[in-house]
């Protein structure tokens, strides 16, 4: 008798959640709903998440699954340039649960997850079982006093760095509309663990401290005795570098949302640290440094023509940067007069525009940069072995020894288009090309060099 109560149960409650799905949101991307869930006692579970199918080419291999390396691209010294890459994958669906308590406290709390397949392990491979390992997106707790104002989130969602939709509230973050894995050049995110502290004063105005993990991006060389990173210890992947962080990265927004658009002004400071000898190659003169990277950001959410047309932009400007841009340019390198870290200025910028010509078909366009300023070594004598010099094939010299890249542009357009709505979700589908140019620093003949690489998304998802 119990079993078939149970059966019933199960067999009620999946029956409401596809009736309740003809009530979906007419946004194309939105992978969670809250306007339905499975009630388990006094708690409120509601499951999320879209199954995908995506086709991909690229002009130029890079050897890489749903996210493109853009600041990686193959210069024409290596064959890479010349081979085209297509890839067919399923790995970026995606699963979430949030877990809701009882609405009628003065307080309410929260417990979110979301995971994908986007990661490998080390013996991960596609040879035939293509066994990758399931990725941690977000997990979160969050706990809000709605009467105050007041929201605490504690564990890995998105950075506050990231824009948003509407205030600062956790899962209306403005993600692009975007098939590519890696978003767009000139996004501003991060996903990582952190503590924040959200008071919203009014519907119009909120403030957000977040506390979040920090982790330092060096390139160049490194001086004699100077540690600035080292490779995975317990827990951790013994083939990454981790850096030697003494503090977490500390960001402060403000959003403002006075009735016509969202506008969000923001602070990031970091603290870049590492131990090496002030004078180069004297150990003896070991001391450790700490370098204060300061960053400001802005961002916006603009209605051109009611709700047809919007503006969305974003940017980021200031030192020490890099690893909050989709491009993934460096965060610093070392002062070579005392081995302490030198943040790299860097200016990042994502400008779009998108369309909701019907409530099923939305087009997008956007253009984003990513451009920092060499220091300490970085810039290379010449930039000859970028070009189309295959003396010496064998090597197929990297981008790092064509002296490495200082800034990539990025423009990218697409549709989506919600195919099929009804009882049993919905589906999108949807084409999108990008176009993505990577240059070198300058180097001290005054050359640089350029590549390029043109992809082409197809992507279909199904939301139940």
């Amino acid at each position: 008798m119990i079993a078939r109560r149970s059966v019933w149960v199960i067999t009620l409650a999946c029956a409401s959640l596809h009736v309740a799905a003809a009530d979906e949101p007419t946004a194309p991307v939105a992978a969670f709903r809250t306007d339905w869930g499975i009630q388990l006692g006094p708690i409120t579970l509601t499951p999320g998440g879209f199954l995908e199918f995506t086709s991909l080419y690229r002009e130029r291999n890079e050897t890489a699954d749903i996210g493109s390396s853009f600041a990686g691209i193959p210069f024409p010294n290596n064959n890479n340039y010349y081979i085209k890459e297509f890839r067919q994958t399923a790995r970026n669906s995606r699963l979430s649960l949030l877990a809701q308590g009882p609405s009628d406290y003065k307080f309410k709390a929260e417990g979110y997850v979301e995971t994908d397949f986007v990661s490998a392990g080390t013996t991960s491979n596609a040879n035939e079982s293509n066994s990758y390992t399931q990725r941690l997106r977000q997990v979160y707790l969050g706990w809000m006093r709605p009467d105050l104002g007041w929201a605490v989130l504690a564990g890995q969602a998105w950075s506050l760095v990231t824009p948003y939709k509407n205030g600062l509230v956790a899962r209306q973050e403005d993600i692009p509309l975007v098939n590519d894995g890696q978003y767009y050049t000139g996004f501003n995110w991060a996903r990582q663990t952190q503590f924040r502290v959200v008071k919203t004063f009014s519907p119009a105005v909120a403030v957000g401290l977040s506390l979040e993990s920090a982790q330092n991006s060096l390139k160049g060389n490194v001086p004699t005795g100077a540690t600035a990173s080292n490779p995975g210890g317990a827990g951790l992947n013994s083939t990454a570098s981790y850096s030697t962080d003494i503090a977490p990265d500390t960001i402060l927004k403000l959003a403002l949302d006075p009735g016509y658009g969202h506008y969000e002004l923001y602070s990031l400071t970091r603290f870049l640290h590492d131990r090496a000898p002030n004078v180069p190659g004297v150990l003896s003169t070991e001391t450790s440094h700490t370098t204060v990277a300061q960053s400001f950001g802005a961002g916006l959410i603009l209605p051109l023509w009611g709700n047809w047309l919007e503006l969305h932009a974003t940017t980021l400007i200031g030192h020490g940067n890099g690893r909050y841009g989709s491009a993934q340019l460096s965060d610093s390198t070392y002062n070579t007069r005392n081995g302490s870290i030198a943040a790299l200025r860097e200016q990042q910028g994502l400008v779009g525009l998108i369309a909701h010509p019907s409530a099923t078909f939305d087009v997008y366009a956007y253009g984003g940069l990513e451009q920092q300023t060499a220091a300490y070594g970085l810039i290379p004598a010449d930039n000859s072995a970028c070009g189309t010099n295959f003396a010496n094939l064998g090597s197929l010299p990297s981008t790092a020894q064509c002296g490495g890249v200082g800034r990539v542009r990025q423009i990218a357009g697409g549709f989506t288009w919600k195919a099929y709505r009804g009882p049993l979700g919905y589906i999108t589908l949807g084409p999108e090309i990008e176009y993505v140019k990577d240059t070198t620093y300058i180097a001290s003949n005054g050359t640089s060099a350029e590549t390029n690489n043109t992809m082409v998304y197809f992507t279909i998802r199904y939301y139940p």
